[in-house]
Protein backbone atom coordinates (compact mmCIF):
# COMPACT_ATOMS: atom_id res chain seq x y z
CA UNK A 1 0.00 0.00 0.00
CA UNK A 2 1.14 3.14 -1.05
CA UNK A 3 0.36 6.57 0.31
CA UNK A 4 0.64 10.05 -1.53
CA UNK A 5 0.21 13.10 -0.69
CA UNK A 6 0.03 16.11 -2.47
CA UNK A 7 2.27 19.16 -1.75
CA UNK A 8 -0.56 21.52 -0.75
CA UNK A 9 -1.79 18.74 1.59
CA UNK A 10 1.71 18.47 3.02
CA UNK A 11 2.19 21.90 3.10
CA UNK A 12 -1.36 22.34 5.12
CA UNK A 13 -0.41 20.14 7.94
CA UNK A 14 3.02 21.27 8.37
CA UNK A 15 1.27 24.70 8.49
CA UNK A 16 -1.34 23.31 11.35
CA UNK A 17 1.30 20.96 13.32
CA UNK A 18 3.21 24.83 13.72
CA UNK A 19 -0.11 26.36 14.36
CA UNK A 20 -0.57 23.57 16.71
CA UNK A 21 2.88 23.90 18.77
CA UNK A 22 2.28 27.71 18.85
CA UNK A 23 -0.44 27.83 20.56
CA UNK A 24 0.50 25.05 23.00
CA UNK A 25 4.05 27.47 23.52
CA UNK A 26 1.96 30.69 23.73
CA UNK A 27 -0.44 28.91 26.56
CA UNK A 28 2.53 27.40 28.76
CA UNK A 29 4.37 30.47 28.83
CA UNK A 30 0.74 32.88 29.86
CA UNK A 31 0.42 30.38 32.32
CA UNK A 32 3.68 30.14 33.65
CA UNK A 33 4.01 33.31 33.73
CA UNK A 34 1.65 34.19 36.33
CA UNK A 35 3.90 33.45 39.58
CA UNK A 36 7.21 33.28 37.74
CA UNK A 37 8.53 35.53 40.40
CA UNK A 38 7.36 34.14 43.47
CA UNK A 39 8.89 30.71 41.47
CA UNK A 40 12.43 32.42 40.71
CA UNK A 41 12.44 33.60 44.43
CA UNK A 42 11.51 29.64 45.47
CA UNK A 43 14.43 28.44 43.28
CA UNK A 44 17.08 30.93 44.86
CA UNK A 45 16.30 30.52 48.34
CA UNK A 46 16.38 26.48 47.80
CA UNK A 47 20.22 27.44 46.31
CA UNK A 48 20.69 29.36 49.56
CA UNK A 49 19.61 26.33 51.32
CA UNK A 50 22.00 23.37 49.34
CA UNK A 51 25.12 26.04 50.32
CA UNK A 52 24.01 25.74 53.79
CA UNK A 53 23.58 22.15 53.32
CA UNK A 54 26.98 21.98 52.18
CA UNK A 55 28.31 23.66 54.76
CA UNK A 56 27.41 21.84 57.28
CA UNK A 57 28.17 18.77 54.88
CA UNK A 58 32.30 20.04 55.28
CA UNK A 59 32.26 20.10 59.08
CA UNK A 60 34.81 17.85 60.51
CA UNK A 61 32.14 16.20 63.08
CA UNK A 62 34.62 13.84 63.59
CA UNK A 63 37.09 16.11 65.26
CA UNK A 64 34.26 18.02 66.99
CA UNK A 65 33.41 14.95 68.44
CA UNK A 66 37.03 13.84 69.71
CA UNK A 67 37.80 17.36 70.77
CA UNK A 68 34.17 16.64 73.02
CA UNK A 69 35.30 13.32 74.53
CA UNK A 70 38.56 14.20 75.40
CA UNK A 71 36.45 17.24 77.48
CA UNK A 72 34.66 14.48 79.00
CA UNK A 73 37.32 12.50 80.01
CA UNK A 74 39.42 15.61 81.37
CA UNK A 75 36.42 16.30 83.70
CA UNK A 76 35.66 12.54 84.66
CA UNK A 77 39.29 11.90 85.46
CA UNK A 78 39.22 15.51 88.16
CA UNK A 79 36.33 14.40 89.23
CA UNK A 80 37.67 10.62 90.12
CA UNK A 81 41.18 12.51 91.39
CA UNK A 82 38.20 13.96 93.99
CA UNK A 83 40.00 17.39 93.00
CA UNK A 84 36.99 19.14 94.58
CA UNK A 85 39.67 21.98 95.98
CA UNK A 86 41.49 22.89 92.84
CA UNK A 87 42.27 26.58 92.92
CA UNK A 88 40.40 29.18 91.28
CA UNK A 89 42.15 29.39 88.12
CA UNK A 90 41.99 25.66 87.74
CA UNK A 91 38.32 25.76 88.18
CA UNK A 92 37.49 28.32 86.23
CA UNK A 93 40.03 26.64 83.45
CA UNK A 94 37.45 23.72 83.73
CA UNK A 95 34.18 24.89 83.89
CA UNK A 96 35.12 26.70 80.80
CA UNK A 97 36.22 23.36 79.42
CA UNK A 98 33.13 21.26 80.28
CA UNK A 99 31.02 24.36 78.47
CA UNK A 100 33.32 23.73 75.40
CA UNK A 101 31.67 20.09 75.63
CA UNK A 102 28.38 21.04 75.79
CA UNK A 103 28.70 23.63 73.12
CA UNK A 104 30.51 20.88 70.60
CA UNK A 105 27.35 18.69 71.43
CA UNK A 106 24.55 20.59 71.34
CA UNK A 107 26.33 21.59 67.61
CA UNK A 108 26.68 17.66 66.70
CA UNK A 109 23.03 17.44 67.79
CA UNK A 110 21.55 20.51 66.11
CA UNK A 111 23.53 19.89 62.96
CA UNK A 112 21.40 16.89 62.44
CA UNK A 113 17.95 18.26 62.94
CA UNK A 114 19.06 21.17 60.52
CA UNK A 115 20.59 18.92 58.27
CA UNK A 116 16.97 16.83 58.15
CA UNK A 117 15.03 20.26 58.04
CA UNK A 118 16.70 21.62 55.34
CA UNK A 119 16.55 18.83 53.24
CA UNK A 120 12.61 18.85 53.86
CA UNK A 121 12.50 22.04 53.25
CA UNK A 122 14.40 21.98 49.84
CA UNK A 123 12.18 19.17 48.45
CA UNK A 124 8.97 21.42 49.61
CA UNK A 125 10.26 24.79 47.80
CA UNK A 126 11.25 22.24 44.45
CA UNK A 127 7.39 20.83 44.39
CA UNK A 128 5.98 24.80 45.63
CA UNK A 129 7.83 26.24 42.09
CA UNK A 130 7.12 23.35 39.58
CA UNK A 131 3.31 23.74 41.12
CA UNK A 132 3.49 27.66 40.32
CA UNK A 133 5.33 27.07 37.25
CA UNK A 134 2.36 25.44 35.92
CA UNK A 135 -0.32 27.16 37.72
CA UNK A 136 -1.24 23.94 39.99
CA UNK A 137 -2.35 25.49 43.18
CA UNK A 138 -5.27 27.89 43.62
CA UNK A 139 -4.88 31.72 43.32
CA UNK A 140 -6.13 32.32 46.71
CA UNK A 141 -3.79 29.96 48.16
CA UNK A 142 -0.71 30.04 46.87
CA UNK A 143 0.24 33.39 48.92
CA UNK A 144 -0.34 30.89 52.04
CA UNK A 145 2.17 28.35 50.74
CA UNK A 146 4.83 30.62 49.41
CA UNK A 147 4.80 32.79 52.97
CA UNK A 148 4.73 29.58 54.95
CA UNK A 149 7.79 27.85 53.27
CA UNK A 150 9.52 30.91 52.77
CA UNK A 151 9.79 31.38 56.37
CA UNK A 152 10.28 27.86 56.85
CA UNK A 153 13.59 28.40 54.81
CA UNK A 154 14.78 31.74 56.11
CA UNK A 155 14.73 30.22 59.34
CA UNK A 156 16.38 27.06 59.03
CA UNK A 157 18.94 29.34 56.84
CA UNK A 158 19.64 32.09 59.63
CA UNK A 159 19.45 28.52 62.53
CA UNK A 160 22.55 27.15 60.37
CA UNK A 161 24.33 29.92 59.87
CA UNK A 162 23.76 31.00 63.77
CA UNK A 163 25.11 26.94 64.59
CA UNK A 164 27.88 27.56 62.20
CA UNK A 165 29.30 30.80 63.41
CA UNK A 166 29.13 29.80 67.08
CA UNK A 167 31.12 26.54 66.53
CA UNK A 168 33.95 28.62 64.59
CA UNK A 169 33.81 30.82 67.72
CA UNK A 170 34.18 27.73 70.22
CA UNK A 171 37.15 26.07 68.27
CA UNK A 172 39.31 28.86 69.00
CA UNK A 173 38.55 28.80 72.78
CA UNK A 174 38.93 24.78 72.55
CA UNK A 175 42.38 25.23 71.05
CA UNK A 176 43.14 27.77 73.92
CA UNK A 177 41.77 25.80 77.21
CA UNK A 178 43.17 22.18 75.75
CA UNK A 179 46.46 22.74 76.54
CA UNK A 180 46.05 24.39 80.08
CA UNK A 181 43.29 21.56 81.00
CA UNK A 182 45.58 18.91 79.42
CA UNK A 183 48.83 20.52 81.88
CA UNK A 184 46.22 20.36 85.09
CA UNK A 185 45.65 16.75 84.35
CA UNK A 186 48.93 15.99 83.95
CA UNK A 187 49.47 17.32 87.58
CA UNK A 188 46.86 15.43 88.69
CA UNK A 189 48.14 11.80 87.15
CA UNK A 190 51.17 12.96 89.29
CA UNK A 191 49.30 13.65 92.37
CA UNK A 192 50.15 17.31 92.42
CA UNK A 193 47.55 20.62 93.73
CA UNK A 194 46.09 22.02 90.75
Amino acid sequence: MSYSFSKTKLAQTAILIMLAGFMTISNTSCTSNKYAKQATALDSLNRLLHKADSTLALIDTAKIKKYSDHVMTSVELIKMAHKDSMSAGAATIFRNYNALRWEFETFLGKRIVIKTEIHKSMDQLDHLSHDLRNNLIKSDSVAGFYNAETKRANLLLEGEKMSVDRLNNQLPLYNLIAPQADSLISLVKNHKDI
